[in-house]
């Protein structure tokens, strides 16, 4: 797809001196989105009060500082809604949130129709995929049906060899 269709998230996702609504607009600042859509996309990523706390959206704030890392994820989630790409790369995009708000998240990227390829070791994003690329070094790689990776993980697990890195 064009570059124009991709949207990244990182893990640590960037956040910009300005104003919580630059904050949400990031990086298509000059659209036009009312108070009213920027509550409910707020409301869709559980940060429903973020606006009232810091002092609405014109608030302009040390974002870093202010959000915990939970909270900036949730964050760039909106941003990700309000810029409806087709396409999104998440990585580790939702390692700071527990597993109730990355199901509401990846429920709403599905629900938007985003498509979605995510980078990450939680196993409880699996959940929210229907195939895993599975790189195992010396340039070789398998992809599998995600129920099948879980069910090698559950018996790797079984027999004692640990965690997927």
């Amino acid at each position: 797809p064009p570059l124009s269709e991709i949207f990244f998230l990182p893990q640590k996702p960037y956040m910009l001196l300005g104003s919580l609504r630059d904050q949400l607009l990031y990086p298509r600042l000059d659209r036009e989105v009312s108070d009213e859509e920027l509550r409910n996309v707020l409301r869709t990523v559980r940060l429903q009060d973020l606006s009232e706390r810091v002092g609405g959206f014109d608030a302009e704030l040390d974002w870093a500082d202010v959000l915990s890392l939970g909270e900036q994820q949730r964050l760039a989630f909106a941003r990700l809604i309000i810029n409806r790409p087709g396409y999104a790369v998440l990585d580790e995009a939702t390692s700071a949130l527990d597993v109730e708000n990355e199901t509401n998240l990846y429920r709403t990227l599905k629900d938007l129709g985003i498509h979605y390829i995510s980078v990450g070791h939680r196993t409880s994003i699996l959940e929210h995929h229907n195939s895993v690329l599975e790189l195992q070094g010396a340039d070789r790689w398998r992809l599998l049906p995600a129920r099948e990776y879980r069910a090698s993980l559950t018996e790797g697990l079984e027999q004692g060899r640990g965690e997927p890195c």
